[in-house]
């Protein structure tokens, strides 16, 4: 934050339109300092950013070492990376009076990812317990519901129990139980074998090795339909983002990964998709989008092995993607190591595709930050990553105990 001298001279010689021109141009992870500086400052910020709002959400991981380090719950830490200026940020670490738990689930939202912690009862804090015993299910935040979906502990299941279970929480309701998960995806009815995508109506569900895709509405209590989405068969892994909202239809962003060929310049070749929100098919007059083979190769890196044998027992199943995003864009990683890095994917704006058939208007690549490969690198180290939209409030948490790596 600017000192006392530094402050008045800035308040002195700008302001109106020339403080909102530099606001402008300020770092998001600078936004906080500078918006307290004055109130004329504080309004300047404001208007700064409804004239010209940053659209894409921050890339935020989650780490936690294992139990026994950094206290006995197990080391943790967070860091935000800021899309608009490219660096990262610590996040200080919440105070908690107790140890960490053990079992910790990212909760997907429109309004941005979260993580929670799960208690071995299966309580979902600051919830109350779901009815049915929890131990890897799909949460996610829809509007002002939460849905838990899949994940139930077997052994705990009573007589006639299903696994494949579904429930909703409404404030002031608690937890009401829905028709289970659809026939296709009840094999593989948990987070580690489900990628997830929520949105203010629905949440969706793509299973990653097959395909088999639907959505449920919590809202009304009912699932849509399902369907295998398979617009390139070779493809060995998938995961699903929000897409753009076009007038009011929903869209998906559709993320695969196979492996290339061998004369290909990379290892693995990641598309991308348009996907009807409604129907779950390929929109029409879309095509494929790839992301440049140079920032797939650093995702999958192409290992030095120089015996035609040993490269063809690279079989698909050591293939993970994981994609985290809103309706503006996101973040696609190699799920098996999310330590090599991230590569932001950012969507067209409705109205200035330019006649583009493609979701997807560029592609960045995204370090890895430093200090949290360090925690990875520890036996049984786990990352959760997630994206959010920032706003001043979570700017002024963070910068205000560390500043920007």
């Amino acid at each position: 934050m600017p000192d006392a001298d530094g402050a008045s001279l800035a308040a002195m010689y700008l302001y109106g339109d020339v403080l909102e021109s530099v606001v402008e141009r300020v770092p998001a992870a600078d936004l906080a300092a500078a918006a307290r500086v004055s109130r004329e400052w504080l309004r300047a910020v404001r208007a700064a950013l409804r004239r010209r709002p940053r659209r894409l959400p921050w890339l935020v991981v989650h780490l936690q070492g294992p139990r026994g380090v950094g206290g006995g719950g197990g080391l943790r830490c967070a860091a935000a990376y800021d899309p608009c200026s490219g660096a990262w940020l610590a996040v200080p670490a919440p105070p908690h009076r107790h140890a960490t738990p053990s079992h910790v689930r990212l909760l997907r939202g429109a309004r941005g990812d979260r993580v929670c912690a799960l208690s071995l009862a299966g309580c979902v804090a600051p919830l109350d317990a779901p009815t049915v015993w929890r131990v890897d299910p799909v949460f996610a935040a829809v509007g002002d519901r939460v849905v838990a979906l899949g994940g139930a502990c077997r052994l705990a299941l009573a007589d006639g129990g299903d696994a494949a279970a579904v429930e909703v929480h409404e404030a002031g309701a608690g937890w009401t139980a829905c028709d289970p998960m659809p026939d296709p995806l009840r094999d593989s009815a948990a987070a580690t074998w489900l990628s997830a995508a929520a949105t203010d109506q629905r949440v969706y569900l793509v299973e990653r090795t097959t395909g088999w895709a639907s959505w449920f509405d919590p809202a009304n209590r009912r699932w849509g339909p399902t369907r295998r989405l398979g617009p390139d068969a070779a493809v060995a892994t998938w995961g699903v983002a929000p897409g753009r909202v076009v007038g009011a239809e929903e869209r998906l962003v559709l993320f695969g990964a196979k492996r290339a060929d061998k004369e290909a310049e990379c290892t693995v070749v990641v598309q991308a998709w348009e996907v009807d929100g409604d129907t779950l098919e390929q929109t029409p007059s879309a095509s494929s989008d790839a992301m440049p083979p140079e920032l797939s190769e650093r995702l999958f890196p192409r290992d030095d092995i120089d015996d035609d044998d040993d490269e063809e027992e690279l079989d698909d199943r050591s293939l993970s993607i994981g994609v985290c995003g809103n309706a503006a864009g996101g973040y696609v990683y190699n799920a098996a190591e999310p330590a090599n890095g991230a590569v932001l994917y950012e969507l067209w704006e409705e109205g200035k595709a330019k006649g583009s058939t493609t979701a997807v208007a560029r592609w960045y690549w995204v370090p890895y930050a430093p200090a949290d490969a360090a925690v990875l690198a520890q036996p049984l180290g786990r990352a959760i990553l997630a994206c959010s939209p920032v706003g001043l409030d979570e700017l002024a948490l963070a910068v205000g105990a560390r500043g920007p790596r």
